[in-house]
């Protein structure tokens, strides 16, 4: 299956948890020979965290994409996006947001809201062992079943184009600290999740940050993406660049990283040349 190299389907800037304006996000793109990117900002929430945009923001970065497409001209084709955070609570709050009419919509979760609170699963280790312990008294299988339950929810709406970094649950699940992605009952949430993306037209990311987290791998998986591969579900890649030094990063070595072509000495070599470019 043929992916494109030069599309990178998510990223982030000021309007959210990103550190540089959407020109300048716009204008590294163009420098890297990127020739479509989407700008996918963290939508609003009805709570406050520490990366979603505000709410009244989101005319003025409408705005911002749309002075940046004129700059841009001919060089870049910039999509309008937003990272859905997908909680059933608040779906009339997702609903209102998602009818703005977008080029793109990613969905991720991110958290789970529960009681009064919103319990981290694509945050710092430290909170997500508090969703672990608290939420789901230390039962990995129970929270990776919660969990891919939301995304084929989610899949089941019919509201989003692309299912972002579908196995972020794997962050800090480096040398198999809290489940094995072998053990049958994973693999199992992982075929009835890929089946649900196919089955409602979603596109699956290739999100290439996990490269640079403890988990050192892609989201999700290479085993999981040449399963989706095989299930003839489109992939699409994205770097969920928070800064312009992220943006297509690891982009060139995306087909031998899916075929598994890859040790850990090599994947260390890859590392430090993207960084290094």
């Amino acid at each position: 299956m043929t992916i494109d190299l030069h599309l990178d389907c998510h990223m982030h800037s000021t309007y959210s948890d990103g550190s540089t304006g959407i020109q300048e996000m716009a204008a590294s793109a163009v420098e890297k020979g990127l020739t479509t990117i989407a700008i996918t900002d963290h939508m609003p929430l009805p709570f406050k965290t520490r990366y979603a945009m505000e709410r009244r923001s989101l005319d003025d970065y409408r705005r911002k994409i749309d002075e940046a497409r004129k700059i841009c001209g001919k060089e870049l084709n910039i999509l309008a996006g937003l990272e859905i955070e997908f909680i059933p609570r608040h779906m009339d709050w997702i609903r209102d947001i998602i009818a703005m009419d977008w080029d793109i919509l990613l969905v991720s979760v991110h958290g789970i809201v529960a009681g009064q609170g919103h319990f981290m699963v694509n945050g710092r280790e430290d909170e997500f062992k508090t969703t672990f312990d608290t939420l789901f008294q230390n039962n990995i299988q129970a929270f990776c079943t919660h969990y891919y339950s939301l995304i084929r929810e989610a899949a089941a709406t019919g509201w989003f184009d692309v299912a972002g970094h579908m196995d972020v649950i794997k962050k800090h699940n480096r040398d198999n600290r809290y489940f094995n992605e072998q053990e049958d009952w994973y693999q199992a949430l992982i075929q009835d999740t890929l089946t649900s993306i196919r089955t409602n037209g979603l596109r699956l990311e290739v999100n290439m940050n996990g490269l640079n987290h403890q988990a050192g791998d892609t989201y999700p998986s290479p085993w999981i993406l040449r399963r989706a591969e095989a299930m003839g579900i489109p992939l699409i890649l994205g770097s969920d660049a928070h800064s312009p030094d992220r943006q297509g990063q690891y982009f060139p070595f995306v087909r031998d990283i899916i075929d598994g072509k890859t040790d850990p000495a090599r994947l260390k070599h890859i590392r430090s040349k993207a960084q290094a470019s």
